[in-house]
């Protein structure tokens, strides 16, 4: 595929790369300094590419960039992570796992 190759050529994006957000078939990915970008990929073929231990599935919707995690927090029995100001939404499931990689780190 196309957006394969240059997400995977584009070493800019992937350390400017906050989170990605899939929504509709079509992948957001939030960078810093606000910047924002649209791939016609799904977010399991992104995770595919990424290097596992930079990027972490906090929902079926979410993939973070660990490093850029600032806080993770319960705000009305959600668990939320805090990236620059963003708050993403962490499932029940992913939330272990999210908790036990970054005791790790």
């Amino acid at each position: 595929m196309r957006n394969e190759k240059k997400l995977s050529a584009d070493q800019r994006l992937l350390r400017g790369a906050l989170y990605f957000h899939s929504n509709n078939g079509l992948t957001h990915v939030v960078m810093k300094k606000g910047r924002k970008e649209v791939l016609n990929l799904p977010l399991t073929n992104i995770e595919s590419i990424l290097p596992e231990n930079m990027f972490c599935r906090v929902h079926r919707s979410y993939l973070v960039n660990s490093n850029a995690i600032s806080a993770i927090r319960y705000y009305r029995n959600q668990l939320l992570a805090f990236v620059e100001g963003h708050r993403i939404p962490v499932s029940r499931r992913q939330g272990k796992n999210l908790l036990d990689s970054l005791d790790t780190l």
